[in-house]
């Protein structure tokens, strides 16, 4: 077994490789003047299972294009298995049509991963539960989708937050609070989203909690401008929670998220190392390491 840890996420797959005792080997790469980008894999891979560790953010289309350079050398270089973990997989958001016309980007992107040789795809959090009931191709290649909903609630309840509220940002993704509360033991829910008539403006509610004088954890898949996660926060602080945690699997942090989130009450930030950044994090580490073990 040979992990070669991408562009993106190189942390992150050396220290999958460690946790799996194995060997890591660096991909060479840089970006050409007129942004192409080169890659070359130096190890011999005739005949071995080869991990490829390389999330698609940020610089969506250079990653997902590095991922798929890296994937196709490995098989062209008779690898025996070439295993893509994709902690956060771009373009997935795309899983349907919702108006007529519009490319199934997710659906693309499994396409060309199947393509170039990949085996199986490994990610983390997928935007919908969904998405992979919905996608219209043929490919041979496996979808593993791993959740690091139960690390989060671990590192918080370890951290405060035993005993909080969980709670989705809408009834669409209430699965992962309900997940979250197996640890938390606080109950869970979802809000709902109001629009006032005379100003226009997108309020949320708690839908059937009472979560005055409790702490309260807010988790989504994605944080990316803040939004969305900012109203559920500013509205449970207005509903008298006592601390609030805004947590998300994967930290896209546009700019100006994280102010928005301090600025409508978050006692926390939380996230994990599916992208790499600067912020608080927990790692993905564990979960991805035991998977691959399973696999293998």
């Amino acid at each position: 077994m040979i992990i070669l840890p991408g562009p993106a996420s190189q942390k992150l797959g050396n220290q999958i490789a460690s946790k799996l005792g194995v060997e890591s080997i660096p991909v060479e790469h840089r970006i050409f003047p007129d942004g192409e980008s080169y890659i070359k894999i130096t190890p011999d891979v005739k005949g071995q299972n080869v991990i490829i560790v390389q999330t698609t953010v940020p610089q969506t289309d250079t990653r997902l294009l590095q991922l798929l350079m890296i994937a196709k050398t490995a098989k062209d270089y008779q690898a025996r298995r070439v295993i893509a973990v994709t902690p956060y997989l771009a373009y997935a958001r795309q899983d349907k049509r919702f108006l007529e016309g519009e490319s199934l980007t997710f659906d693309l992107v499994l396409s060309l991963l199947d393509a170039v040789g990949v085996d199986d795809l490994i990610v983390v959090d997928l935007h919908s539960e969904t998405s992979l009931q919905n996608i219209e191709g043929n490919n041979k290649l496996e979808v593993h989708t791993l959740s690091a909903i139960p690390v989060l609630a671990r590192y918080l309840k370890e951290n405060g937050y035993d005993g909080a509220f969980s709670l989705s940002p809408d009834l669409g993704a209430v699965e992962r609070a309900k997940q979250a509360q197996l640890t938390l033991n606080g109950g869970f829910g979802y809000f709902e989203k109001t629009r006032d008539r005379k100003t226009g403006d997108i309020e949320m509610h708690v839908k059937g909690l009472d979560v005055k004088g409790n702490n309260a954890v807010v988790f989504d898949d994605i944080i990316s401008s803040g939004g969305t996660m900012a109203l559920a926060v500013k509205s449970l602080k207005g509903q008298g929670a006592v601390s609030v945690a805004a947590v998300c699997t994967h930290a896209l942090f546009m700019p100006g998220a994280i102010e928005k989130l301090e600025d409508a009450g978050s006692d926390l930030i939380l996230t994990t190392d599916t992208v790499e950044t600067t912020y608080k994090t927990v790692s993905v580490t564990g979960i991805i390491a035991d998977y691959l073990k399973n696999i293998l």
